[in-house]
């Protein structure tokens, strides 16, 4: 008997998937072994994996995540033998009231105060913003008792509420096509500094961002390093802003890339100030490797 669960959830069961939704797939077992070779498995399928063990997935449900309704609403489980995540779907309740992960929401916007002016920097920033933007909105609405995960759908009701206006829905709506693009290193379609700023403005407008700085990549660097230990990050901004030194540069390090594309797994190391800091040490390494190397040839 298979000792795990899962689940195809989100966009890929709406009617609005397109060729830049995600293809999202829940893998539940009851060890990080069995995890990690299912992640293997399906990963080669073009999935984009959400993996728990069992009690993990149960602390979150107690806790009154919002994933749990995601996958209350948005899910069809493939594989639960034992109904096991059955059972924790249909024992969630929300909470009795969100405003603490609003508070959290509009901290993470603090990582976007300051973007690399380079493509990858750019692209980086619209991919953090709509990360940063559905959940905001998705907490703001299940504040008042609605619980609507479609990007779509929460801009559209931005816009009934008078708070945008459509020609700002259509310019959000393509964050979801940099981000498609951004993720897999489509790179002849990185957005431009004039969408960035044009973003920027609608951000401002629905009040999330209040003042953005475009610098250059140095003084990017610099503003880094002195602040991602100090300030009060958490584990996933820490991991974003180190993904961003890596935008900064012209890089391609496998190993590093690795570990940015693994939020999931990877943000809870960034606790370790060691660890967060010999990240960006190599990716400082290799940047003075390659300058040093392309004067070289000169």
């Amino acid at each position: 008997m298979k000792n795990y669960s899962i689940a195809i959830f989100g966009s890929s069961l709406r009617e609005d998937f397109d060729k830049y939704s995600d293809r999202d797939l829940l893998v539940v077992a009851s060890d990080f072994e069995t995890l990690e070779k299912l992640k293997t498995v399906y990963s080669k399928d073009d999935w984009s994996i959400s993996y728990y063990t069992y009690s993990k997935l149960k602390y979150i449900s107690d806790n009154g995540s919002l994933f749990i309704k995601h996958l209350q609403n948005e899910s069809k489980i493939i594989i639960d033998n034992q109904n096991r995540l059955h059972n924790i779907l249909n024992e969630f309740n929300p909470k009795n009231n969100y405003n603490e992960d609003i508070q959290d929401c509009e901290n993470y916007f603090d990582i976007l105060k300051v973007v690399p002016k380079t493509n990858l920097g750019l692209a980086w920033f619209c991919d953090s913003l709509y990360v940063g933007l559905r959940n905001y909105l998705v907490f703001k609405n299940a504040e008042n008792g609605i619980f609507e995960f479609s990007f779509m759908s929460l801009l559209n009701r931005l816009k009934n509420q008078g708070i945008i206006k459509q020609p700002d829905v259509q310019l959000l709506k393509e964050l979801r096509i940099v981000k498609r693009n951004y993720r897999e290193d489509i790179f002849d379609e990185l957005p431009s500094l004039n969408f960035v700023q044009k973003i920027i403005q609608i951000a401002k407008t629905i009040g999330i961002l209040k003042t953005v700085r475009i610098v250059d990549s140095l003084t990017f660097q610099n503003i880094i390093d002195k602040s991602i230990l100090r300030k009060e990050f958490n584990p996933y901004q820490r991991l974003r802003l180190v993904e961003a030194f890596y935008c900064s540069q012209d890089l391609n390090i496998p190993e590093l890339k690795k570990i940015i594309s693994n939020p999931q797994f990877y943000s809870s190391k960034m606790k370790d100030n060691d660890y967060t800091m010999n990240l960006l040490s190599k990716i400082k390494k290799h940047h003075t490797t390659t300058c040093l190397k392309l004067r070289s040839d000169y």
